[in-house]
């Protein structure tokens, strides 16, 4: 029985997409937190859920390298 494939590494434009959304939950704690002392108004937290993740999303695809491709195949000499 042989092992599993291996698997091609995420590109960092995703890991970039993929990890903003986790920074747009940290900004609501933190703006809960620190900022409105317990409660946020829900037209803010709707704002902020609609909007920062987006433009984290973009902002970190934007600026994260772009991952390689491989050069096309070629069929070797005779």
């Amino acid at each position: 029985m042989t092992g599993p494939a291996p698997r091609a590494p995420i590109e960092a434009k995703a890991q970039a997409g993929g990890l903003s959304a986790v920074a747009g939950g940290i900004i609501v704690y933190l703006l809960q937190t620190y900022a409105f002392k317990g409660t946020v108004p829900a037209g803010i937290v709707s704002l902020i859920y609609a909007v920062v993740p987006g433009l984290l999303a973009l902002a970190g695809a934007y600026l994260a390298p772009h991952s390689p491709r491989p050069g096309p195949w070629t069929a070797p000499a005779k």
